[in-house]
């Protein structure tokens, strides 16, 4: 019998939460684990909490505290110290690695970096924030990051968005596009929709870039136009906590803790719209799970949103970032038209099952794989594994 390639997939497992986790987990949940032995290979560390700024930037590695810091080293060393050994004993086909921005995509460097010492092809998945770490990165930082990018026999992007950014940092190799999918059986059909549209947004660590603030400005601009809005805000923080309750809006707006994936997932289930308003975006799940869900969306013209939700009107209104009153106004809108929110909807859903499943996507990671192994010359070494 022919032995499976193996595949190290290197990157945040749970306890971590988060849209590249979730990836992850659908990866090794989905038909290719028939064709291939997944490894996984946590970076996760330990999570924050009560932070009082956005958990964003090189800054956040010192908001949890000096012990989670001092923790956070330790476990890194860690995992860098026995990803060698793992390499070196079971000799994946392919290393896999999730790249991200700031601290994590140096992380990522390493482990890339002692992939190619050890002479192991690597596939690169970035995600993140990361044009706008580019951009904030100066000219030998900016050197670093183009070299890391040439380093992998294939690079994944999530987007042609993506795909048309890392183009200009002039990568040489097979630049695959591979966005975020779901499985067919999460869309799910929706019945006894309420009179009035009912809003969610996903906070997590970094409220102030997901656009928490804007939402609660939004509310209290319809409040003053006698207009009460059905809200929640999931994954909430302690600082944003006190904000909404310190603006008076706590009866208003429904605040969820951190959930795990499955309490997510019924959250959106009780939502009707998803507000995707973030400043700065990757490819977000959370978005393309609410619109399986049943979800219309207002979304901002970041990252690979656009290309997600499509035209203007369709599945999403499109706000500019920040832009408070604009949010305000779809959300009325969305309100008094329930036919709209239907008509949304259901094309959300429509457009999942025709670009963002399981069944359409996964053949194109199973492409970069077996590209990545021809590439580095292991693909009978891999087959001939036991």
């Amino acid at each position: 019998m022919t032995a499976r390639p193996r595949i190290l997939m290197v990157g945040p497992w749970p306890p971590t939460k988060g849209g590249v986790t979730t990836f992850m987990r659908n990866i090794v949940r989905s038909p290719l684990r028939d064709k291939y032995e997944f490894i996984p290979f946590t970076t996760s560390r330990p999570g924050k909490r009560n932070v009082k700024r956005d958990n964003y930037g090189y800054a956040a590695v010192f908001r949890g505290g000096v012990k989670r810091v001092v923790l956070g080293i330790l476990i890194t060393l860690w995992h860098l110290a026995i990803y060698p050994w793992i390499v070196l004993t079971r000799r994946p086909g392919v290393i896999q690695i999730q790249a991200s921005d700031f601290q994590a995509f140096w992380e990522s460097a390493l482990y890339v970096v002692m992939g190619r010492l050890l002479r192991r092809p690597l596939v690169v998945r970035i995600g993140g924030s990361f044009d706008r770490f580019y951009e904030a990165s100066g000219s030998l930082a900016r050197a670093g990051i183009r070299w890391t990018l040439r380093q992998p026999a294939v690079l994944i992007v999530q987007s042609e968005y993506w795909m048309r950014y890392v183009a200009r940092l002039r990568r040489a190799g097979p630049t695959v596009i591979l966005g975020n999918f779901v499985r067919e059986s999460l869309v799910e059909r929706r019945t006894g929709r309420p009179r009035s549209a009912r809003f969610l947004l996903c906070s997590g660590e970094v409220p102030k870039l997901k656009g928490a603030y804007v939402l609660i400005e939004a509310i209290r601009l319809l409040s003053a136009r006698g207009i009460a809005v059905d809200a929640t805000i999931m994954a909430v923080p302690g600082p944003l906590r006190e904000h909404i309750r310190e603006a008076g809006l706590a009866g208003q707006v429904r605040m969820l803790d951190f959930l795990e994936h499955a309490e997510a997932l019924a959250a959106i289930r009780e939502a009707d719209v998803f507000l995707q308003i973030s400043s700065s975006e990757g490819f977000p799940n959370a978005l393309l799970e609410a619109m399986a869900l049943g979800c219309a969306a207002i979304v901002t013209p970041v990252g690979a949103v656009p290309e997600i939700v499509g035209a203007e009107g369709e599945c999403a209104f499109v706000i500019p970032v920040g832009d408070a009153g604009a949010l305000a106004d779809r959300m009325a809108r969305l309100m008094a038209d329930p036919e709209m929110l239907a008509r949304m909807a259901a094309a959300a859903q429509a457009r999942v099952l025709a670009r963002y499943t399981e069944s359409r996507l996964v053949p194109v990671l199973d492409h970069a794989w077996q590209l990545a192994m021809r590439e580095g010359g292991h693909l009978r070494e891999a087959r001939a594994l036991n």
